[in-house]
Protein backbone atom coordinates (compact mmCIF):
# COMPACT_ATOMS: atom_id res chain seq x y z
CA UNK A 1 0.00 0.00 0.00
CA UNK A 2 1.57 3.34 -1.08
CA UNK A 3 -0.18 6.19 -1.31
CA UNK A 4 2.16 9.29 -2.44
CA UNK A 5 0.57 12.60 -1.53
CA UNK A 6 2.26 13.87 1.08
CA UNK A 7 4.20 10.81 1.96
CA UNK A 8 2.02 9.20 3.62
CA UNK A 9 2.95 5.99 5.76
CA UNK A 10 0.69 3.04 6.58
CA UNK A 11 -0.52 3.18 9.95
CA UNK A 12 1.17 -0.38 11.50
CA UNK A 13 -1.31 -0.31 13.95
CA UNK A 14 -3.97 -0.21 11.65
CA UNK A 15 -6.66 -3.92 11.23
CA UNK A 16 -8.85 -4.58 8.48
CA UNK A 17 -11.90 -7.07 8.57
CA UNK A 18 -13.19 -7.79 5.23
CA UNK A 19 -16.66 -8.17 5.49
CA UNK A 20 -17.39 -9.82 1.97
CA UNK A 21 -20.96 -11.19 2.43
CA UNK A 22 -21.93 -7.99 1.15
CA UNK A 23 -21.66 -6.88 -2.52
CA UNK A 24 -19.32 -4.75 -3.14
CA UNK A 25 -17.83 -6.10 -0.17
CA UNK A 26 -17.07 -3.33 2.91
CA UNK A 27 -14.35 -2.73 5.79
CA UNK A 28 -14.21 -2.21 9.17
CA UNK A 29 -11.04 -0.27 9.67
CA UNK A 30 -9.56 -0.11 13.16
CA UNK A 31 -7.09 2.28 14.08
CA UNK A 32 -5.32 4.10 17.02
CA UNK A 33 -5.02 8.07 15.13
CA UNK A 34 -2.51 10.19 17.05
CA UNK A 35 -3.83 13.36 18.96
CA UNK A 36 -7.38 12.13 18.34
CA UNK A 37 -9.37 8.73 19.37
CA UNK A 38 -9.08 5.23 18.62
CA UNK A 39 -11.45 4.65 15.54
CA UNK A 40 -13.89 1.96 14.20
CA UNK A 41 -15.10 2.57 10.90
CA UNK A 42 -16.92 0.50 8.24
CA UNK A 43 -15.39 1.80 4.85
CA UNK A 44 -17.85 1.33 2.04
CA UNK A 45 -18.67 2.58 -1.22
CA UNK A 46 -21.77 4.85 0.37
CA UNK A 47 -19.87 6.35 2.83
CA UNK A 48 -15.97 6.48 1.64
CA UNK A 49 -15.58 5.66 -2.05
CA UNK A 50 -12.24 6.91 -2.15
CA UNK A 51 -10.99 4.40 0.64
CA UNK A 52 -13.50 1.56 -0.31
CA UNK A 53 -11.73 1.80 -4.01
CA UNK A 54 -8.49 1.75 -3.05
CA UNK A 55 -9.39 -1.38 -0.56
CA UNK A 56 -11.19 -2.97 -3.24
CA UNK A 57 -8.60 -2.80 -5.12
CA UNK A 58 -5.18 -3.93 -2.98
CA UNK A 59 -7.37 -6.63 -0.94
CA UNK A 60 -9.93 -7.76 -3.30
CA UNK A 61 -8.57 -7.28 -7.20
CA UNK A 62 -4.75 -8.43 -5.06
CA UNK A 63 -2.94 -5.03 -6.62
CA UNK A 64 -0.11 -3.33 -6.03
CA UNK A 65 0.56 0.15 -7.52
CA UNK A 66 -2.51 2.11 -6.50
CA UNK A 67 -2.47 5.54 -7.41
CA UNK A 68 -4.47 7.32 -5.10
CA UNK A 69 -5.61 11.12 -5.54
CA UNK A 70 -5.27 13.67 -2.68
CA UNK A 71 -9.29 13.42 -1.93
CA UNK A 72 -8.81 9.73 -1.50
CA UNK A 73 -5.89 10.09 0.51
CA UNK A 74 -7.61 12.35 2.90
CA UNK A 75 -10.62 10.05 3.35
CA UNK A 76 -7.59 6.87 3.86
CA UNK A 77 -6.06 9.67 6.95
CA UNK A 78 -9.85 10.33 8.67
CA UNK A 79 -9.80 6.88 9.39
CA UNK A 80 -6.18 6.23 10.21
CA UNK A 81 -5.15 3.85 7.78
CA UNK A 82 -2.02 6.45 6.25
CA UNK A 83 -0.37 9.28 8.38
CA UNK A 84 2.87 11.32 7.89
CA UNK A 85 5.34 9.89 9.21
CA UNK A 86 5.50 12.11 12.31
CA UNK A 87 2.05 11.52 12.62
CA UNK A 88 1.85 7.97 12.97
CA UNK A 89 1.23 6.16 16.58
CA UNK A 90 3.88 4.98 18.81
CA UNK A 91 3.68 1.70 20.94
CA UNK A 92 3.19 2.97 24.94
CA UNK A 93 5.29 0.14 26.93
CA UNK A 94 3.89 -0.39 30.67
CA UNK A 95 7.24 0.59 33.03
CA UNK A 96 7.49 -2.11 35.81
CA UNK A 97 9.11 -1.24 39.44
CA UNK A 98 12.64 -2.47 39.71
CA UNK A 99 13.61 -4.54 43.11
CA UNK A 100 16.92 -5.75 43.85
CA UNK A 101 16.07 -7.99 46.82
CA UNK A 102 18.22 -9.60 49.31
CA UNK A 103 17.54 -13.12 50.13
CA UNK A 104 14.28 -13.82 51.87
CA UNK A 105 12.46 -11.12 49.96
CA UNK A 106 9.15 -12.39 49.65
CA UNK A 107 8.70 -12.08 45.51
CA UNK A 108 7.07 -15.07 43.80
CA UNK A 109 7.20 -16.13 39.79
CA UNK A 110 3.24 -17.20 39.65
CA UNK A 111 0.97 -16.44 42.99
CA UNK A 112 -1.70 -17.82 43.59
CA UNK A 113 -4.86 -15.59 44.64
CA UNK A 114 -8.23 -15.79 45.84
CA UNK A 115 -11.07 -16.72 43.08
CA UNK A 116 -12.30 -13.84 41.53
CA UNK A 117 -16.08 -15.20 42.17
CA UNK A 118 -15.69 -15.48 45.74
CA UNK A 119 -15.31 -19.29 46.31
CA UNK A 120 -12.83 -19.46 49.05
CA UNK A 121 -11.90 -23.04 49.03
CA UNK A 122 -10.70 -22.35 45.58
CA UNK A 123 -6.84 -20.97 44.24
CA UNK A 124 -6.02 -19.51 41.07
CA UNK A 125 -2.99 -21.12 39.59
CA UNK A 126 -2.03 -17.85 38.19
CA UNK A 127 -3.28 -14.19 37.73
CA UNK A 128 -4.55 -12.89 34.35
CA UNK A 129 -1.69 -11.10 32.82
CA UNK A 130 -2.15 -8.71 29.96
CA UNK A 131 -0.79 -10.24 26.52
CA UNK A 132 1.26 -7.51 26.16
CA UNK A 133 3.53 -8.21 29.36
CA UNK A 134 6.13 -10.50 29.24
CA UNK A 135 6.58 -13.07 31.89
CA UNK A 136 10.47 -13.32 32.06
CA UNK A 137 11.92 -11.51 34.59
CA UNK A 138 8.65 -10.59 36.20
CA UNK A 139 7.61 -11.48 39.93
CA UNK A 140 5.45 -10.48 42.56
CA UNK A 141 5.05 -8.94 46.21
CA UNK A 142 2.39 -9.05 48.13
CA UNK A 143 0.73 -5.78 48.66
CA UNK A 144 -1.91 -4.99 51.81
CA UNK A 145 -1.84 -8.12 53.94
CA UNK A 146 -1.53 -10.32 50.55
CA UNK A 147 -4.26 -9.40 49.01
CA UNK A 148 -2.77 -8.11 46.04
CA UNK A 149 0.25 -9.45 44.29
CA UNK A 150 2.26 -6.72 42.53
CA UNK A 151 4.21 -7.09 39.36
CA UNK A 152 7.41 -6.25 39.64
CA UNK A 153 11.09 -6.30 37.44
CA UNK A 154 13.93 -8.25 39.36
CA UNK A 155 17.52 -6.73 38.46
CA UNK A 156 19.16 -10.01 39.34
CA UNK A 157 17.96 -13.22 37.11
CA UNK A 158 18.78 -15.17 40.26
CA UNK A 159 15.67 -16.40 42.42
CA UNK A 160 15.32 -15.09 45.47
CA UNK A 161 14.89 -18.48 47.20
CA UNK A 162 12.57 -17.21 49.45
CA UNK A 163 9.70 -19.59 51.37
CA UNK A 164 5.93 -19.20 50.48
CA UNK A 165 3.65 -20.26 53.21
CA UNK A 166 0.60 -19.96 51.57
CA UNK A 167 -1.36 -21.54 54.29
CA UNK A 168 0.08 -18.36 56.27
CA UNK A 169 -1.34 -16.28 52.86
CA UNK A 170 -4.32 -17.54 52.75
CA UNK A 171 -4.68 -16.45 56.70
CA UNK A 172 -4.14 -13.18 55.82
CA UNK A 173 -6.62 -12.90 53.05
CA UNK A 174 -9.26 -14.03 55.90
CA UNK A 175 -7.96 -11.14 57.99
CA UNK A 176 -10.02 -7.95 58.14
CA UNK A 177 -8.71 -5.83 55.01
CA UNK A 178 -10.55 -2.50 55.93
CA UNK A 179 -11.09 -1.35 60.15
CA UNK A 180 -14.12 -1.80 61.67
CA UNK A 181 -14.84 2.29 61.33
CA UNK A 182 -14.62 2.55 57.36
CA UNK A 183 -16.83 -1.37 57.34
CA UNK A 184 -19.27 0.48 59.64
CA UNK A 185 -19.34 4.03 57.63
CA UNK A 186 -19.85 1.71 54.24
CA UNK A 187 -23.22 -0.25 56.00
CA UNK A 188 -24.07 2.92 57.13
CA UNK A 189 -23.64 5.67 53.94
CA UNK A 190 -23.22 3.31 51.00
CA UNK A 191 -19.45 5.02 50.60
CA UNK A 192 -16.31 5.12 52.16
CA UNK A 193 -12.61 6.17 51.38
CA UNK A 194 -10.05 3.81 50.71
CA UNK A 195 -6.29 3.96 51.37
CA UNK A 196 -3.62 1.88 49.67
CA UNK A 197 -5.79 0.33 47.70
CA UNK A 198 -3.00 -0.73 44.92
CA UNK A 199 0.90 -0.30 45.12
CA UNK A 200 1.45 3.83 44.58
CA UNK A 201 4.41 2.95 42.04
CA UNK A 202 1.62 1.24 39.91
CA UNK A 203 -1.12 4.23 40.71
CA UNK A 204 1.46 6.49 39.30
CA UNK A 205 2.67 4.19 36.49
CA UNK A 206 -1.07 3.77 35.77
CA UNK A 207 -1.82 7.32 35.21
CA UNK A 208 1.25 8.00 32.88
CA UNK A 209 0.31 4.29 30.73
CA UNK A 210 -3.28 6.00 30.58
CA UNK A 211 -2.63 9.64 29.56
CA UNK A 212 0.17 7.80 26.81
CA UNK A 213 -2.64 5.58 25.15
CA UNK A 214 -4.67 8.61 24.97
CA UNK A 215 -2.21 10.79 23.32
CA UNK A 216 -0.80 8.15 20.65
CA UNK A 217 -4.63 7.24 20.39
CA UNK A 218 -5.29 3.97 21.72
CA UNK A 219 -8.31 5.56 23.81
CA UNK A 220 -11.57 6.07 22.19
CA UNK A 221 -13.02 9.57 22.80
CA UNK A 222 -15.89 10.20 24.31
CA UNK A 223 -18.37 13.20 24.34
CA UNK A 224 -21.30 11.60 25.87
CA UNK A 225 -24.04 13.86 27.38
CA UNK A 226 -21.35 17.27 28.28
CA UNK A 227 -18.66 14.16 29.54
CA UNK A 228 -15.50 14.72 28.08
CA UNK A 229 -12.87 11.90 28.38
CA UNK A 230 -11.33 9.21 26.45
CA UNK A 231 -12.56 5.68 27.72
CA UNK A 232 -11.40 2.05 27.62
CA UNK A 233 -13.86 -0.95 28.79
CA UNK A 234 -12.13 -3.79 30.36
CA UNK A 235 -8.39 -2.77 29.36
CA UNK A 236 -6.04 -5.58 29.93
CA UNK A 237 -3.76 -3.69 32.56
CA UNK A 238 -6.79 -2.78 34.62
CA UNK A 239 -8.90 -6.46 33.77
CA UNK A 240 -5.24 -7.68 36.30
CA UNK A 241 -5.45 -6.00 39.15
CA UNK A 242 -9.79 -6.48 38.97
CA UNK A 243 -10.11 -9.40 40.60
CA UNK A 244 -7.46 -9.09 42.95
CA UNK A 245 -9.76 -6.51 44.50
CA UNK A 246 -12.87 -8.57 44.95
CA UNK A 247 -12.05 -10.00 48.29
CA UNK A 248 -11.78 -6.13 49.97
CA UNK A 249 -14.69 -5.47 48.23
CA UNK A 250 -16.44 -8.67 49.70
CA UNK A 251 -15.62 -7.65 53.47
CA UNK A 252 -16.90 -4.48 52.98
CA UNK A 253 -20.07 -4.81 51.68
CA UNK A 254 -20.36 -7.81 53.82
CA UNK A 255 -21.77 -10.62 51.14
CA UNK A 256 -19.33 -12.18 48.36
CA UNK A 257 -19.41 -10.27 45.08
CA UNK A 258 -17.72 -10.43 41.84
CA UNK A 259 -16.24 -8.52 39.33
CA UNK A 260 -18.31 -6.93 35.99
CA UNK A 261 -16.01 -4.69 34.64
CA UNK A 262 -14.06 -2.23 34.81
CA UNK A 263 -13.34 1.26 32.79
CA UNK A 264 -10.79 3.65 32.36
CA UNK A 265 -11.33 7.77 32.38
CA UNK A 266 -9.00 9.93 31.11
CA UNK A 267 -11.25 13.07 31.46
CA UNK A 268 -10.45 16.49 29.09
CA UNK A 269 -11.24 20.27 30.24
CA UNK A 270 -14.86 21.59 29.48
CA UNK A 271 -16.33 18.14 30.40
CA UNK A 272 -18.57 17.22 33.23
CA UNK A 273 -20.19 14.05 34.66
CA UNK A 274 -23.75 14.37 34.69
CA UNK A 275 -25.85 13.39 37.69
CA UNK A 276 -26.83 9.79 37.58
CA UNK A 277 -27.44 6.59 39.48
CA UNK A 278 -25.24 3.58 38.06
CA UNK A 279 -26.83 0.45 35.84
CA UNK A 280 -26.96 -3.12 37.22
CA UNK A 281 -23.44 -4.59 36.85
CA UNK A 282 -22.46 -1.35 39.03
CA UNK A 283 -23.56 -2.37 42.32
CA UNK A 284 -20.65 -1.43 43.93
CA UNK A 285 -18.01 0.62 42.45
CA UNK A 286 -14.59 1.40 43.51
CA UNK A 287 -13.16 4.85 41.79
CA UNK A 288 -9.29 4.97 41.95
CA UNK A 289 -7.36 8.56 41.32
CA UNK A 290 -5.00 7.91 39.41
CA UNK A 291 -3.71 11.05 37.73
CA UNK A 292 -4.37 14.79 38.65
CA UNK A 293 -2.79 18.10 37.58
CA UNK A 294 -2.85 20.66 39.08
CA UNK A 295 -3.38 19.41 43.14
CA UNK A 296 -4.42 22.03 45.43
CA UNK A 297 -2.16 22.85 48.42
CA UNK A 298 -3.61 19.70 50.54
CA UNK A 299 -1.99 17.86 47.64
CA UNK A 300 -5.70 16.75 46.55
CA UNK A 301 -8.03 17.24 43.45
CA UNK A 302 -10.18 20.24 43.74
CA UNK A 303 -12.55 18.46 40.85
CA UNK A 304 -14.90 16.98 43.52
CA UNK A 305 -16.53 14.14 43.09
CA UNK A 306 -20.07 14.75 44.72
CA UNK A 307 -22.49 11.95 46.18
CA UNK A 308 -26.18 12.87 47.28
CA UNK A 309 -26.19 10.51 50.53
CA UNK A 310 -29.00 8.56 52.16
CA UNK A 311 -30.45 11.78 53.90
CA UNK A 312 -30.03 13.76 51.54
CA UNK A 313 -26.54 15.73 52.07
CA UNK A 314 -24.44 16.09 49.24
CA UNK A 315 -20.72 14.97 49.78
CA UNK A 316 -18.22 16.76 48.21
CA UNK A 317 -15.02 13.95 48.18
CA UNK A 318 -11.88 15.31 47.28
CA UNK A 319 -9.46 12.57 46.68
CA UNK A 320 -5.86 12.22 46.42
CA UNK A 321 -3.55 10.56 43.69
CA UNK A 322 -3.87 6.86 45.30
CA UNK A 323 -6.72 7.40 46.85
CA UNK A 324 -10.02 5.31 46.59
CA UNK A 325 -13.57 5.44 47.24
CA UNK A 326 -15.73 2.72 47.03
CA UNK A 327 -19.72 3.36 46.71
CA UNK A 328 -23.29 2.16 46.27
CA UNK A 329 -23.64 3.81 42.73
CA UNK A 330 -26.83 2.17 41.83
CA UNK A 331 -28.29 3.68 44.83
CA UNK A 332 -26.33 7.09 45.45
CA UNK A 333 -26.55 9.62 42.84
CA UNK A 334 -23.38 11.02 41.70
CA UNK A 335 -21.59 13.62 39.55
CA UNK A 336 -18.87 16.23 38.78
CA UNK A 337 -19.33 20.18 37.59
CA UNK A 338 -17.03 21.15 34.94
CA UNK A 339 -13.18 20.38 34.87
CA UNK A 340 -11.37 23.91 34.37
CA UNK A 341 -9.43 24.49 31.79
CA UNK A 342 -5.98 23.99 32.38
CA UNK A 343 -6.61 20.97 34.43
CA UNK A 344 -6.28 17.40 34.06
CA UNK A 345 -7.51 13.88 35.24
CA UNK A 346 -7.63 10.13 35.19
CA UNK A 347 -9.68 7.72 37.11
CA UNK A 348 -9.70 3.73 37.07
CA UNK A 349 -13.59 2.66 38.31
CA UNK A 350 -13.89 -1.12 39.05
CA UNK A 351 -17.45 -2.51 39.13
CA UNK A 352 -18.78 -5.42 41.26
CA UNK A 353 -21.68 -7.08 41.74
CA UNK A 354 -23.17 -9.65 44.38
CA UNK A 355 -22.37 -13.52 43.73
CA UNK A 356 -25.43 -13.92 42.63
CA UNK A 357 -26.38 -11.87 40.29
CA UNK A 358 -27.28 -13.02 36.79
CA UNK A 359 -27.99 -9.71 34.45
CA UNK A 360 -25.52 -8.33 32.24
CA UNK A 361 -22.10 -7.78 33.46
CA UNK A 362 -21.22 -4.58 30.77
Amino acid sequence: MSPSPQSLELNPRARISIHDHEQPPSFLVEAPIKGASFSSVRVGADNLPGAHAFLCSILIEGRQDVQVSALDADELCRIGLFAPVDALPQAVTYQFPLRDPAPGTPLRSRPSVTDPEGRTGRRLSSLRLPAEWSEQGLRFEPHHHGSVWSPVQVASAAETGARHDQADEAAKLQAALDSEATRAHFEREGFAVLDNLLPSEHVEEMGRYFQALATQGFLTCSEDRGTRRYIAHNDPVAHFWHGQLNERVSQLAGRRTKPSYSFVSVYLAGGDLFWHTDRPPCEYTLTLLLDYAPLDAEGRSPWALKLTGRDGTVHSLHQGIGEALIFKGRELRHGRDMLPEGHRSASLLFHFVDQDYDGVME
